[in-house]
């Protein structure tokens, strides 16, 4: 009797095993961010060396944002096998890979946010049932679940355009102690960012000037949300915020004035004077 039931357990255990292999997908690597589209680079193995087609089932209609302010749907949500890139549906199986042979080497493949536009920073997550059916028989070997994440960095960059602001005192200033002369060409800055921003300017390493500098905002475009009208004065070690805006901000500018004044209502002297300024874009949380 010790042996036969020693046998059954066996058997038992044997079969056990079999029914046990596993589909595994993990990241590898972290979100890349690219001007058109947002991915995650991502492998697939199984623990049996089997060959299979694998299969993916969004179980949710759109990928969101962890805080829910943000909404991407599935048509813009795309995985790559390296070979093209597979639409997905939701509650509908996408297949990824047919007869693909597992075990071993990890296969390759690409999750990406495409078509979207600037996608603000923040973690965006979604949930796919993977389903792995094999080759031979025809039967789901296995079924699992997998939360796909995005964890997106804030990305910002600003440029300029236009000469450098250059200030001219004509000769009917030259003697008015209280005229506010102001640059022939306002610069503009361009703003890139994925998330809410504000742009500052700072005059720390100004140099000597001609009299008492000012600086205001003379124009912006429609997604700039809050600007510098008034003239303010630039202070070393006092730093001033210009512009401010809600992400996603592609390609906003403002536009700026520079302002010259005699200092203590004296003439403004001769000479030509160079100074510099710094603009400071960054992130509001």
């Amino acid at each position: 009797m010790k042996k036969i039931l020693l046998t059954t357990l066996l058997m038992v255990l044997g079969c056990a095993a079999v029914q046990a292999s596993m589909v595994i997908i993990d990241y590898q690597g972290e979100t890349v961010v690219r001007p058109q589209s947002v991915e995650r680079n991502l492998i697939i193995n199984s623990d049996d060396g089997g060959v299979y087609n694998i299969a993916v089932r969004p179980l949710e209609d759109a990928m969101r944002s962890v805080d829910g302010n943000v909404t991407i749907p599935l048509s813009n949500l795309y995985i790559n096998n390296t070979r093209e890139d597979v639409y997905l549906r939701y509650n509908e199986y996408s297949n990824i890979f047919d007869g693909l042979s597992m075990g071993g080497v990890a296969k390759n493949m690409t999750a990406k946010i495409r078509d979207f536009g600037m996608v603000p920073a923040g973690t965006y997550a979604i949930n796919f049932e993977v389903q792995a059916t094999d080759l031979e028989t025809g039967q789901i070997a296995a079924t699992s679940t997998f939360n796909l994440q995005f964890i997106i960095p804030p990305v910002q960059e600003i440029s300029l355009h236009n000469e450098v602001p250059r200030i001219v005192l004509g000769a009917e200033d030259a003697f008015n102690k209280s005229k506010k002369v102001s640059n022939e060409t306002s610069p503009m800055i361009y703003i890139n960012s994925n998330c809410d921003w504000e742009l500052a300017l700072n005059a720390d390493n100004f140099g000597d000037g001609a009299g008492d500098y000012y600086v205001r905002t003379v124009s912006a475009s429609s997604g700039v949300n809050e600007r510098l009208l008034e003239r303010v004065l630039l202070t070393p070690g006092k730093e001033i915020v210009i512009a401010k805006g809600k992400a996603p901000a592609n390609n906003e500018y403002v536009s700026v004035e520079y302002s010259l004044e005699g200092r203590d209502k004296k003439f403004i002297p001769s000479g030509n004077y160079e100074n510099r300024v710094k603009y400071i874009l960054r992130e509001i949380r």
